[in-house]
């Protein structure tokens, strides 16, 4: 078991969104959240990441579990490339900022990570075999140079430096949202096969897209 909710209500002003829910995510689970708008799965999907806390009940997870979570809207620093910003956010996962043995740490994660995420790790300019298209950003694209699809990528990558390249569960917010046909079918396959062979991350996310939700949950 890596997530147990208990009994857990949350309100929003005078709104109620929900009242004595309880649900358990095992290893391996593919699980979509459905609703009209306004029903609070971005709030629950807040409470499972322990971003947000309930008003009653309790949300407990497994000893040392490494949770992803990746909202609707995220922003970039301004000045930071793709690799930089990875760099930065893997900095959480292997120690402190400035140590040289850290900082090569989190070099070598983000490298890790950047290729299965569909970006070239080469410089800019530097031609790559297999490279999918001209437009497939490069680890040194500057961050705010991308597009909505590949922001979206971008943010992924960052949530899954921080968890060390592997997590146990990963939490998407409209994960399909400003992404093309061809991103939604490249995040379905992300989502269905395991970032290695004896991972078996969980996967929780909230979509209005019925057929990302029935090819992936």
């Amino acid at each position: 078991m890596l997530l147990t909710a208990r009994d857990i209500s949350k309100t929003h002003g005078l709104t109620r969104l929900f009242h004595s829910l309880s649900l358990s995510i095992n290893q391996g689970d593919r699980i979509g959240l459905i609703g009209p708008n306004g029903s609070g799965k971005s709030t629950l999907l807040r409470l499972l990441a322990s971003q947000d806390t309930p008003d009653e009940g309790t949300v407990t997870t497994s000893k040392g579990l490494r949770t992803v979570y990746v909202a609707q809207h995220d922003r970039f620093p301004d000045t930071l490339s793709v690799r930089e910003v990875l760099i930065a956010s893997a900095f959480q996962a292997v120690g402190e900022v400035g140590v040289t043995h850290d900082h090569y740490e989190a070099e070598i994660l983000a490298d890790m990570i950047l290729p299965r995420l569909g970006f070239d790790e080469t410089a800019a300019g530097t031609p790559t075999a297999g490279t999918p298209t001209a437009d497939t950003p490069t680890a040194d694209t500057p961050a705010q140079a991308l597009s909505g699809g590949w922001r979206k990528r971008l943010a992924i990558a960052r949530a899954l430096s921080q968890a060390g390249g592997e997590p146990d569960l990963l939490l998407l917010d409209e994960p399909t949202n400003h992404l093309d046909l061809e991103g939604i079918q490249w995040l379905e396959q992300f989502i269905k096969q395991p970032l290695a062979p004896d991972s078996r991350f969980a996967v929780v996310f909230v979509t209005h897209d019925r057929t990302f939700l029935e090819n992936t949950a």
